[in-house]
């Protein structure tokens, strides 16, 4: 039987030409294929349930992870996808002291559970609601002027409304997202996400590919590569081929 692959198509940035990769050589490591520089070779790790390894060449050494069951690095999140987790609310305005709080479905358990633990049969000494911040209305934009001068750090504002109240939460982006490139392709099996550092040599270069149909993710980074390596990385990366699932 005859395998397929699909070329993973990305980086509209950078001219798809045979000089690119003039010169290299292919890589067939079974879950996948790439062009590599000459002096560039496959380590084997040993994986337990992920498909894992290295490629090595000089001052460059690229991790590589592929799963089936979705264990491999996410690496970075994009500023969307961190504002979707929502970490920022860690530390919530509308939490109050002396209140437990749960999802809405679990509320009454805890109440219960709470009173046995203390003893006690009435169950207005016992404060447990709904989280709030889980509940809430949320509204994220860019901060206005007056906001940017209220909360110099703040790269986005959050509205939240919640029984007729609503409250701002400034959230600052971490450090290692502002100090990286994350673009996003997709083709109709899979989702890219390429990141390298905006200045070279303090960063992650990497790719990350998740599909759309199965638990299947795949991982490829190194860490603070020279500007050449990150050149030569990028351009590697390019010319993946993903075995069809």
């Amino acid at each position: 039987m005859i395998r397929r692959w699909l070329f993973i198509l990305f980086f509209p940035f950078l001219i798809c030409s045979l000089s690119l990769t003039n010169g290299w050589k292919d890589l067939d490591l079974g879950a996948f294929k790439m062009s590599v520089p000459q002096e560039w070779n496959y380590k084997k790790a040993q994986g337990d349930d992920s498909f894992i390894g290295y490629i090595e060449g000089q001052k460059v050494s690229l991790n590589f992870d592929c799963s089936n069951m979705g264990y491999a690095s996410h690496l970075l999140p994009t500023e969307d996808e961190y504002i979707k987790k929502e970490k920022w609310l860690m530390d919530c305005p509308l939490y109050k002291a002396g209140v437990t709080y749960t999802a809405n479905s679990n509320v009454k358990n805890e109440k219960v559970r709470q009173m046995k633990e203390k003893g006690i049969t009435d169950s207005a000494m016992v404060k447990v609601e709904g989280d709030p911040c889980i509940n809430a209305k949320k509204y994220v934009h860019k901060p206005t002027v007056n906001q940017k001068n209220k909360f110099p750090k703040a790269d986005y504002i959050a509205d939240l409304t919640y029984k007729g109240e609503t409250v701002i939460v400034p959230i600052q982006m971490p450090e290692a997202i502002k100090i990286h490139n994350i673009q996003i392709d997709s083709t109709d099996k899979y989702v890219v996400k390429t990141i390298w550092p905006k200045v070279a040599g303090k960063g992650l270069t990497g790719i990350y590919i998740h599909s759309r149909k199965s638990s299947f993710n795949f991982q490829m980074s190194g860490k603070n590569l020279s500007a050449e390596n990150q050149e030569l990385a990028l351009r590697a990366f390019k010319t993946i081929k993903i075995k069809d699932l």
